[in-house]
């Protein structure tokens, strides 16, 4: 069954297009990877879907309704989650706490006491729960990245957006990671379409991948069949680019980065 359905997607900035005509389902259970070099317009698609940027043209569809034109936090509460590349804890809230906007906003907890218990559970799912005291602020990256993901699945969400969650990770914390979105998975019936550099890690987690360049989709296959596309070792796998430790926010142009100052709830 198709969770996800993007049609004819268009958008620009200014004169700049990012997407012309992107087309792309994604099916209910699965890994989804979308691949591209830095501003192949992947970010874009994220706000677009998450509802912080509108399409010039298109459809998108999620779980048999038309979210084209709704609000970020009506989306959130139809069950689409989602990350950012750079991580923004709530200052001054411990680890815990920070889950607790996502639970009761968009997860349909009402009590805290609830929440907070919900809270635990998720921390646990990604290794967390032994800081779920500590202050958020003093977590490292790779447990800032894994408190990001926590975040996005207390609203509860159908569709888990994961942008960039292996960058600057050492290969030692890229295998947590997989290991993580795996059981996530496994444990929870999420479906995940993820966007990323890290070729090896993308490659061994999606059960098909997309490729993005110059804004459109150039190829959508099996890991092993992208690997060997020539198309897409011209465009991507050539470029030198995919190794573990790519810096975040390497995708997003400045029109990209401005709505996800916004958190993702206005609207």
């Amino acid at each position: 069954m198709t969770l996800l359905e993007l049609r004819d997607i268009e958008k620009s900035f200014g004169g700049l297009r990012v997407l012309e005509g992107v087309s792309m389902t994604v099916e209910e259970g699965s890994i989804q990877g979308l691949i591209g070099p830095n501003g192949a317009g992947k970010t874009t698609l994220f706000n677009l879907v998450s509802g912080l940027l509108r399409a010039d043209t298109g459809t998108i569809v999620f779980d048999g309704t038309d979210i084209t034109d709704r609000a970020p936090k009506h989306i959130a509460r139809d069950g689409v989650g989602r990350t950012f590349q750079l991580t923004r804890p709530y200052p001054g809230m411990t680890t815990q706490d920070n889950l607790l906007p996502g639970l009761v906003y968009a997860g349909g907890y009402d009590r805290v006491s609830t929440a907070r218990s919900r809270a635990l559970e998720l921390l646990d799912l990604v290794d967390l729960v032994d800081l779920a005291h500590e202050e958020s602020r003093d977590l490292t990256m790779s447990e800032q990245k894994r408190l990001e993901i926590a975040r996005a699945l207390a609203t509860e969400p159908k569709l888990l957006l994961l942008d960039e969650v292996f960058a600057g990770l050492s290969h030692e914390d890229v295998a947590r990671q997989i290991e993580l979105i795996e059981g996530i998975r496994a444990e929870l019936d999420v479906t995940i379409l993820l966007i990323e550099h890290v070729m090896e890690a993308t490659m061994t987690v999606c059960d098909r991948v997309g490729v993005l360049a110059n804004g459109t989709i150039i190829a959508e296959d099996v890991p092993d069949e992208i690997v060997h596309d020539e198309q897409v070792i011209d465009v991507y796998l050539g470029s030198g680019r995919g190794e573990a430790g790519t810096g975040p926010d390497s995708d997003a142009t400045p029109d990209e980065d401005v709505p996800e100052t916004g958190g993702g709830l206005d609207g």
